[in-house]
């Protein structure tokens, strides 16, 4: 379903932590003993390292939690090797293809591999992708924008049995705090539910019910979103649009404002007819 180009979005945001944050960097230095055990993850911006949230973290907390808001919706299991998308569509795959093989049948008839598959995923795969279906939306390292803090602190596990601290299990990690993320998400060849379920997500934020990164039961990891922005482009230009700009080959809108975007969405309802619209030419421009 990527070999036309039928619209892209991108969605830019500043994520505040209400709380202090951890996202563990797996690169411990266990031979210098001054070191903190759980350092945070950092990457390079303008040649200096600088703490940042992953892509990849992002969109796993956004894809967990689109599966707890669509979970009436048939949302499939992507961890499990047997009522997973991906495992299941393959099934149906090799089955179809054994019953061509007798028949002396085309495997697809009219329709693209891509399409069936996107048909047959649930309605979470079908936005963030799965083994078998490339996703449609982006995330890109977030990284803090002016003055931020870093602190240390000490923590020690707790036996499950005595209650009391377990011998040799005191630990120390790394967090930010009273930081900004600037966030940008990325979309293409997007349905309109599927930016609403995004911004349905914010708001699972700002309650404190979605949190990010480690230590989450302990309170950190809380976040706000703010100055959301979005650009939206068709390049169908043949779409009845208002408020976009004609710029040749696609038209153009940019919208300021998450009360501004949400007046665009409020018309959308996640229902089974929205679920399983899979051509793009039908759904109407935001």
């Amino acid at each position: 379903m990527f070999s036309r180009l039928y619209n892209e979005a991108v969605i830019e945001f500043d994520m505040h932590t209400e709380s202090p944050l951890f996202i563990k960097s797996g690169l411990d230095d266990q031979l210098n003993p001054a070191a903190v055990e759980h350092t945070f993850f950092v990457t390079y911006k303008n040649g200096e390292p600088v703490p940042a949230i992953p892509g990849s973290s992002l969109k796993g907390v956004f894809r967990s939690t689109a599966e707890q808001l669509l979970k009436e919706h048939g949302v499939c299991n992507i961890l499990s090797k047997v009522d997973s998308c991906s495992y299941r569509i393959r099934q149906e795959e090799r089955n179809q293809e054994e019953r061509n093989k007798s028949e002396n049948q085309d495997n697809y008839g009219q329709m693209s591999l891509g399409e069936i598959r996107y048909k047959k995923s649930c309605p979470v795969c079908k936005l963030f992708g799965s083994q078998v279906l490339k996703s449609r939306i982006t995330f890109n390292d977030a990284c803090p924008v002016g003055e931020y803090k870093t602190g240390k602190r000490a923590a020690v596990a707790i036996d499950r049995i005595t209650g009391a601290s377990r011998s040799g299990a005191l630990y120390d990690f790394e967090y930010i705090e009273n930081a900004v993320f600037k966030c940008r998400i990325q979309l293409r060849n997007f349905f309109r539910w599927q930016v609403k379920l995004i911004f349905e997500i914010f708001n699972r934020i700002d309650d404190g019910y979605t949190t990010f990164g480690g230590f989450s039961s302990k309170g950190f990891g809380r976040m706000r979103i703010e100055n959301v922005s979005m650009t939206v482009r068709y390049y169908d230009k043949g779409k009845k649009a208002e408020g976009y700009s004609d710029k040749e080959l696609y038209i153009e809108k940019n919208i300021t404002g998450r009360e501004a975007i949400s007046e665009l969405l409020k018309d959308i309802k996640f229902d089974e007819a929205a679920f399983k619209g899979c051509d793009l030419k039908h759904d109407k421009a935001l």
